[in-house]
């Protein structure tokens, strides 16, 4: 893996009742939050595992055990910004500054393995932007070798419209983008079920 790249691995702070909240229902307050600390820690691990560079981002900073963890080999940033996209934006440009290519991923698609930043990292030899689609009309990830600010801006986040205007935005623009195999992530009951259905050690009923 070349090691221009950066992987930016983005996650919220753990916290009770504000993680995983469309679970709960199915899972209890404190399954969310256990189910929201095992995606992180391995979504963390299998960037570790990919030969980039890697960091996590966090909406928040604080003392958390699995986070100090985390933080022995992997370094933390701040996320800045209002929104979802502004945040993305601004690590995006943040790493950029930095390395030729950055990938910025969530952390709750758990089917995501080295492999794909390998795969990610040879599409943006080609193309100024990379993405693997999600199931649910998201995008798991998302790679570039420059920040194009019309794909952050006024975006409907946590809709099943997310991948379509980004699309839309870029085909308007004619700018060369490359989707790759769309994966799924973990936002509902449903999901959960596939995942320990694949994974039962993610189980946390």
């Amino acid at each position: 893996m070349s090691k221009d790249s950066l992987i930016i691995q983005f996650a919220k702070f753990p916290r009770r009742g504000e993680v995983k909240t469309r679970l709960q229902g199915l899972l209890s307050e404190q399954g969310s939050y256990d189910l929201h600390i095992k995606l992180l820690t391995h979504a963390n691990q299998v960037a570790s595992n990919s030969g980039c560079h890697h960091i996590l981002a966090l909406d928040k900073l604080g003392q958390l055990d699995c986070i100090d963890s985390i933080a022995k080999h992997t370094p933390l940033l701040l996320q800045q910004g209002a929104d979802l996209g502004a945040k993305m934006q601004a690590a995006l440009s943040w790493g950029l500054n930095h390395y030729k290519k950055v990938i910025i991923v969530g952390s709750d698609c758990p089917v995501i393995e080295a492999f794909h930043y390998d795969e990610v990292c040879r599409a943006l030899d080609e193309y100024e932007q990379v993405f693997i689609p999600a199931q649910d009309g998201g995008y798991v990830l998302i790679a570039a070798t420059q920040v194009n600010p019309a794909i952050f801006s006024d975006i409907p986040w946590g809709t099943g419209d997310v991948m379509s205007e980004t699309k839309k935005r870029l085909n308007q623009q004619d700018k060369k983008f490359k989707c790759l195999a769309e994966l799924w992530d973990v936002d509902r009951p449903e999901d959960y079920q596939k995942l320990i259905a694949i994974h039962p050690h993610f189980n946390v009923l």
